[in-house]
């Protein structure tokens, strides 16, 4: 059974994820393979007679030899890193998957300056997708910044960072978590502010930010209407309980047409009861749903719901930020072919949801991308963080041996977890 707790947001981006490391993984059991049969050869000459100063001479030859020839598939470079933050923010505790997607503005801060001890180029997302669009050579050492959702804390805390570093980025909006027209709300560029960080930007807020707010850091792009996921079969995988129904806040929101920018006040689940069940999903977005009737939607009924969603966006962002948008970010980041078709068809120039380093012998118009978080060792630890982030980098452009430091912070973060309950109960 999926793990019901999974933030809806970070389903295929840790789906994604996890297909890289297992590429990493293939790459580093055929590099150990090679050197196994280096070792198990020098073993059979000493044992069949050769001197032991021969048989470490031949074994110290042959590793080297097959360490230049492996170094060929070890380093295959190219790739270029899109990095995916979420919420930004001092205040987690309204955010039910806060421990998996929210970053502390210190931390955030201390990453960008990874990134620029790095000499990373950051650019922006329509300046990649053209390059990319146009086969134009990338520069070296390029990184691309997304901000998913609009969390309000993007515009309070994120923002300002970005401008201090001077780096620019893309934020994903979802029109019905957008916030009311309303007044410019305070953010840490304004010292004695006192301020809010629980919610979404308003209108007036994604708008100053496509007009310059901030130096220009931000540009915004769609992310969807309603950011939820659809029942694509009768199977139930789970029930709604006091423990989980925040965690699956996507279940309301299925249910919820228009406005949803304050779904967290609600105490209790207001459109679902407790004890419904849950039935597989997929991305509203990434598929046909299942019906009232108990059939699966047509091909056409599905393609008119992701074309009305799509065109929902281009005529929400022409009224409200007088632009037509070119990036479209998957709620979920889940998607179909047939999906990815019709966003071209609707102008956009790209969209998100790839599986693979964003490489030149790629598909153009798909965005690839690897998410950043913090703890990544189970525990407040900025220096692994930054390791993490350094590796994550490293290995989305193709260099293999950095995949050795994103698995042990793997595997102390798996031991940390399983240890955190014990440790609790004592």
């Amino acid at each position: 059974m999926r793990d019901l707790s999974t933030p809806p947001d970070t389903v295929r981006v840790t789906l994604g994820v996890r297909n890289r490391l297992g590429e990493r993984r293939t790459v580093w059991v055929q590099f150990l393979c090679g050197l196994a049969a280096v070792v198990a050869l020098a073993g059979l000459a000493w044992g069949v007679g050769l001197s032991l100063s021969m048989a470490v001479f031949l074994l110290v030859g042959l590793a080297g030899i097959w360490i230049v020839l492996a170094d060929r598939f070890m380093r295959d470079l190219g790739g270029v890193p899109v990095l995916t933050w979420h919420s930004v923010t001092e205040d987690t505790a309204w955010l039910p998957w806060a421990d998996q997607i929210a970053v502390s503005p210190a931390t955030l801060d201390r990453q960008l300056e990874v990134l620029a001890r790095m000499k990373m180029q950051i650019i922006d997302t329509v300046d990649f997708l053209r390059l990319r669009l146009a086969g134009a050579p990338m520069p070296s050492d390029v990184v691309v910044l997304h901000f998913d959702d609009g969390y309000l804390d993007n515009w309070v805390a994120a923002a300002a960072i970005l401008q201090r570093h001077r780096m620019c980025a893309t934020v994903f909006v979802s029109l019905d978590f957008i916030a009311a027209d309303g007044p410019l709300r305070p953010s840490t560029a304004e010292p004695a502010a006192t301020l809010q960080w629980q919610g979404y930007m308003n209108w007036s807020e994604l708008a100053a930010l496509e007009n310059g707010a901030f130096g220009g850091v931000f540009r915004v792009e769609p992310h969807g209407v309603d950011h939820a996921r659809i029942v694509t079969g009768p199977k139930v995988v789970g029930r709604l309980t006091k423990a989980n129904w925040r965690r699956l806040a996507w279940v309301q929101w299925a249910k919820t047409p228009g406005d949803k920018h304050r779904w967290f006040a609600h105490t209790t689940p207001w459109a679902v009861p407790l004890g419904s069940a849950v039935h597989e999903s997929d991305g509203a977005l990434a598929a046909p749903g299942w019906t009232k009737s108990g059939g699966r939607e047509s091909q056409l009924d599905y393609a008119a719901r992701v074309q009305r969603d799509l065109a929902a966006c281009r005529a929400a962002f022409a009224e409200r930020l007088g632009k037509q948008p070119r990036v479209f970010c998957w709620p979920q980041n889940l998607t179909s072919p047939l999906a990815r078709d019709i966003a071209a068809r609707e102008g956009f120039w790209g969209t998100t949801g790839g599986r693979g380093a964003n490489r030149s012998d790629e598909d153009a118009s798909v965005i690839s991308r690897v998410h950043v978080g913090a703890r990544c060792a189970g525990f407040d630890w900025p220096w692994a963080d930054d390791l993490a982030l350094r590796a994550s980098i490293r290995c989305f452009q193709g260099n293999q041996y950095w995949y050795v430091p994103l698995a042990a912070l793997g595997a102390l973060k798996a031991i940390t977890r399983r240890l955190a309950p014990m440790v609790g109960a004592r």
